[in-house]
């Protein structure tokens, strides 16, 4: 037991360094609100398209959006590893120019490299998780009418984007309410413009 505490001491205080040097936390932060803004927005055309063709089968519901939250947490993942995993490489490379030494091995490459894992977790776990959870409520809908479902569904993802804005409100210190107020603007801005699909003859 003391070995595993001594461990994980170890472990969380090479992640504090970590991202001391790569700046973890503040890209984390600002990864988690845009990924997951992109999340449940994309989820909402998702079941607004559905619930104005009159889509009613709820099996069809889960596997679309269940394909749309594994499109978007692989791309999430592959995009930030990808980009940061480029970008902390040509740091590393301009670094090692500059103090003419190979870092190679180094504190600082080992913490470039976890933030690169970490940034693409987060990027693709953020937008997977958020446009997942307004479809929980068709995982019930044998238990409840099918459009309970989409209004529940409906509520859960401007839940959502009122918690994004509510965190963004408190990272950038600027007005929450104003801030979660963009969020659902954005929201009923995509429903809105969902129900002028009705309108292609």
């Amino acid at each position: 037991m003391e070995k595993l505490k001594q461990r994980l001491s170890k472990t969380a205080d090479r992640i504090r360094i970590y991202n001391k040097i790569a700046n973890i936390s503040q890209i984390t932060r600002r990864y988690f609100a845009i990924n997951g803004f992109d999340g449940v927005i994309t989820i909402i055309g998702v079941l607004i398209g559905n619930f104005i063709i009159g889509t009613q089968d709820f099996k069809h519901i889960i596997i679309a959006g269940s394909a749309v939250c594994i499109s978007l947490g692989v791309s999430g993942v592959w995009s930030a590893y990808n980009s940061e995993s480029a970008e902390r490489a040509k740091e590393i490379k301009d670094l090692e120019a500059f103090t003419l030494h190979d870092l190679d091995g180094t504190i600082i490459s080992k913490a470039q490299n976890f933030a690169s894992r970490v940034l693409a977790v987060i990027n693709g776990f953020s937008a997977g998780a958020t446009a997942f959870l307004p479809l929980l409520p068709f995982f019930f809908a044998k238990h409840i009418d099918i459009n309970t479902s989409y209004y529940i569904g409906f509520g859960i993802a401007f839940i959502i984007l009122i918690g994004i804005g509510v965190f963004l409100g408190k990272v950038s210190k600027r007005n929450i309410v104003f801030s979660a107020l963009k969020m659902v603007a954005a929201g009923i801005f995509c429903v809105l413009l969902s129900f002028l699909l009705e309108l292609i003859d």
